[in-house]
């Protein structure tokens, strides 16, 4: 599961010269503390939600949960639209490209259906 999640790490340190095995107990411990931090931060955030949320005598307080849009989600929708306003006309300019791309791989897609292979224009790389 580590290499899959940090893959140059391991990698890195084996070229750099490292044993193998320090390099993968190197991978492990790194893991672990990922986990680990993740793990802290759950039972972190679960403990003071339920400071804030229960009060002594185990009860949901429910005037201190709030329905309302944070202002940092709506302020991060409002930078969304600018970027999509300002990005709309590059959008709508390249259609035709987009347009003639499509058009290239259903043609593509429907010699392959009909079993006849492509001719590369390209030279092969061996003889």
């Amino acid at each position: 599961m580590g290499i899959i999640a940090i893959p140059g790490m391991m990698t890195g340190a084996i070229l750099g010269g490292a044993d193998v095995g320090q390099a993968a107990r190197l991978q492990m411990i790194i893991m672990y503390m990922i986990s680990a931090s993740s793990a802290l931060s759950c039972i972190a955030a679960t403990l003071f939600t339920l400071y804030v949320c229960v009060d002594s005598d185990d009860r949901v307080r429910s005037d201190r949960i709030y329905s309302r849009t944070l202002t940092v989600r709506s302020v991060s929708a409002d930078a969304v639209r600018v970027v999509i306003r300002a990005a709309w006309p590059v959008v709508d300019r390249m259609r035709p490209v987009w347009t003639f791309v499509l058009k290239q791989l259903q043609l593509r897609e429907e010699i392959v259906a009909a079993g006849v292979e492509p001719q590369s224009e390209r030279a092969p790389l061996l003889p």
